[in-house]
């Protein structure tokens, strides 16, 4: 997945959070996002995901210039799988029923063709035994890695994951980490937005340092987390990982 940004610019009444960002990002299958509450992170994936339009300035994907219109966002948005860190499932459909909704409905799928990929993908995550399940009887992984599960079924472009385990408990935060770390594993492309540190050195090839709407550091993540050049990255990682 390559990223080009130019003069996108974000405001949300007085308060700019997208601010001018013009970056040619490189080539990679997975890029971690990192960087303090309300410094933009979430709005320039979102952006991404085609879910915000920026009030300025132009985004490319892989080349092609995303266009802000309507129809244009709709066919990007069925395009590409995102999850979201409340889950967003439909409370009142199975754990089935979610992941068929979509291929139904957005993708065009016959019943038995989007029955046999939804049940292939439950059995791929270990889930076929909560199928009939709705999300008030699944735990919170359970929830999450339903919702992995239902954005991965459509075979899309690339995967977002915005704060996929802010929600969860320490164990299941764990489960559900492995998962976006076999999908890296398998080749899949895929955008991160994360407070796990340790995570996103592991896991992402390339990472962001957004803070106050701007993208004040990339590079490697291994490199960015073991030599910052910033005084902005300095200051945050001393604050996350001191304990």
């Amino acid at each position: 997945m390559q990223l080009s940004f130019k003069n996108l610019m974000k405001s949300y009444g007085s308060r700019r959070v997208l601010n001018d960002i013009t970056i040619d990002l490189p080539d990679t299958r997975a890029m971690a996002v990192i960087g303090p509450s309300g410094g933009g992170k979430t709005t320039l994936l979102r952006t991404i995901a085609g879910l915000e339009r920026p009030d300025c300035g132009q985004l490319s994907i892989d080349g092609e210039l995303l266009q802000f219109d309507d129809a244009s966002l709709l066919l990007h948005r069925r395009s590409i799988g995102t999850v979201f860190q409340a889950f967003n499932l439909f409370p009142h459909l199975t754990a089935l029923e979610n992941i068929l909704l979509p291929l139904e409905q957005a993708h065009g799928y016959r019943h038995p063709e989007a029955m046999e990929a939804a049940e292939s993908i439950l059995k791929r995550f270990q889930l076929e035994g909560h199928a009939d399940k709705k999300p008030a009887q699944l735990s919170g992984g359970q929830q999450q890695r339903i919702a992995i599960a239902r954005a991965i079924a459509i075979k899309p472009r690339f995967l977002l994951f915005d704060e996929p385990t802010s929600a969860l408990d320490p164990e299941m935060t764990s489960e559900v980490l492995d998962i976006i770390g076999e999908l890296r594993d398998e080749g899949r492309d895929l955008l991160l937005v994360t407070h796990h540190m340790g995570f996103a050195r592991t896991a992402a090839d390339y990472c962001l340092f957004v803070a106050d709407g701007r993208i004040v550091e990339n590079g490697p993540a291994e490199q960015l987390f073991a030599e910052p050049k910033s005084k902005e990255l300095r200051q945050f990682l001393g604050r996350v990982m001191r304990y």
